[in-house]
Formats: C-alpha cells, structure tokens, sequence
C-alpha cells in the first residue's frame, strides 16, 4: 500500500519545526511539499525557517514554497514573541542548502493535489488554503484529508476565545471549515495533552546530533516562555498533533463534530465554535479528543533519534 503523500503548511515556529522534523523522519508518510504563510513571524522568516529545517534534516527532496504574507482580512496578526524573534529561538544557523521553490506555495499545493491523491497538514494561519479554494474552486474535493492545529472549545491563547492559528486569519479559517474536505481539527483541548519535559530536552541533547542539539535549544527558551505563562517548564507540542494524527490515526481518539468561526465580535474574533452534539457524529469534520502523552514523547524520540550528522 503506498504511503500517504503530505504537504505540509507551516509558519515556523518551535512547534512547527518539531512537527517538521517528525514527519521528515517517519516512514509512514511521503512529505512532498512544505509551504509558508505568515503567522508566527512574517512570511520571508517562516520560509526561511521551513528551509533551514528541511536543511537539518538532509531532505533536499522536498519542494519550500513561500504562499500568503498577509491574511485576508485587513488586519494584520503581530509577531509572536513565543518563538524568538527569528521564530526558531534566536540561534545562529548556516545558510540552508535547500533554494526556496519559484512556485506561489498556493500554485505548489495545487500541482501537488492535481498530481494525486494528497494529505495536508496545515499547522500555521489558514490563509493559503482559503486562496486556494477562491483560485481553485472545488479544489478541496481532490484533497484526501485535512488535519489542522488549530481552535479551542475551553479557552484560547491569543485571548480567551481564540487560539492563536484561527484568530491570526479567521476570515480564511472560515472558508476553509465551510469546504467540502474531510477534515481532522486538533485545537488546544487536545494539544495541552502532549508536552515535553526537562527530561525530553536532556534526550535530545544527549544524541550528539546536530538535529538534537537543534531542537534542545530550540525548545528552551519555549520552556522557559511556559513557566512563565503556565507556571511549568512542559513544553506543549501543539503542531506535532497534526502530524500524528497522519502517523497513526488510532493514537488520538476523535468524534465528529461541526466547525464554525467568529469574525466578528468584540471579545470573540477567531473563536471557534465546536458543536458536539450527536447529531453529528457521522460528519466529515472530527476533532481530537485524547492523546497518550507517553506514547507520543516515546514515538518522538525514536524518530529524532533517526538524524545523523
């Protein structure tokens, strides 16, 4: 049976980076393309960011687009000071080997998905997928799945309505729930489920990789923003849901739901409304519900552990 082929659309991001890596290393799946969009920092950093991962990790295969640097609506999402102010913790990196691809990253997900069948991941602001479907109209039929990170039913971490991926494009995370594709959500109800700990860190570390290295410091400076904010150096790995999910589809359990986005309101721009009712569990839209953090930390190391030098 062949391996799924993925896309992956990303605003690295720490998270993002991980996400990046995991799926680069697992065997389960055939990464074809990343793309950029503007969201945790601006678009030329997140492109940059996209190619000094797909740097690391030696996949010079693998087709860096740059898409959106604006979302849709007017109003512009601000750097997020989580990630470091290059989105990668501020650490002093080579030039990546890996040229960014001539392709709009919208253009490069449309040749992917008329290529065949094609599984995206979308892990940052939904803005490429919304010009996507208005230049492509039934487009998201072709597409096999949808897993986004993204959403929260019980508080977001922008405000406490909205998590950050929704409320930074919701007039494209609108359009994108009102498609037509089978989707698989993993908001924040889930991901505060999977985090990593000082334990985690030394892990990395101890592989003596430049891969590990990477990612130990990387995720330091995001343990140290969590203690800050959560009281706790656990580092949630929100991105890496998405990727999961794609590895092994039993690991998080799911129930269908239905999806809306607020985008208006004056304490509720970018909220995500999660209907659970069971009139609904036959719907193509799921949401993740559960995860096994020991499980996925387990998965985690072994394939990081898979980088050489």
């Amino acid at each position: 049976m062949a391996r799924p082929r993925v896309l992956i659309d990303t605003d690295p991001g720490i998270d993002d980076a991980v996400a990046i890596l995991l799926a680069l290393a697992s065997p389960e799946i055939d990464v074809v393309g990343i793309t950029a969009v503007a969201g945790n920092v601006p678009l030329d950093k997140t492109a940059l960011n996209a190619r000094r991962i797909v740097s690391i990790a030696g996949r010079h295969n693998v087709p860096v687009a740059a898409g959106c640097a604006e979302p849709l609506s007017e109003a512009v999402a601000e750097d997020s000071v989580v990630h470091g102010h290059d989105g990668l913790g501020d650490l002093t990196w080579d030039e990546p080997d890996v040229a960014l691809d001539p392709r709009h990253g919208v253009e490069l997900i449309a040749d992917l998905i008329h290529e065949g069948p094609l599984t995206i991941v979308a892990i940052g602001p939904l803005t490429n997928l919304a010009v996507l479907l208005q230049r492509y109209p039934d487009i998201d039929k072709g597409v096999e799945h949808l897993v986004i990170m993204g959403g929260a039913s019980f508080q977001g971490n922008v405000t406490p309505a909205a998590e950050f991926n929704i409320w930074a494009d919701p007039e494209a995370a609108r359009q994108v729930f009102a498609a037509e594709w089978r989707i698989t959500l993993m908001p924040l109800d889930l991901t505060h489920q999977a985090f990593l700990n000082d334990a985690d860190l030394d892990y990395f570390t101890s592989l003596g990789t430049d891969v590990g290295r990477r990612v130990a410091r990387m995720l330091e400076p995001y343990a140290q923003f969590h203690e800050r904010w959560y009281g706790n150096r656990d580092v949630i790995m929100h991105d890496a849901m998405a990727v999961y999910e794609v590895l092994d589809a039993t690991a998080i359990s799911k129930q269908g739901v239905r999806v809306t986005v607020e985008t208006g309101g004056e304490y509720s721009r970018g909220a995500t409304f999660i209907d659970r009712r069971r009139d609904h569990a036959q719907s193509q839209v799921r949401v993740g519900l559960t995860v096994d953090n020991d499980r996925f930390r387990a998965v985690l190391r072994e394939r990081l552990a898979t980088y050489r030098d």
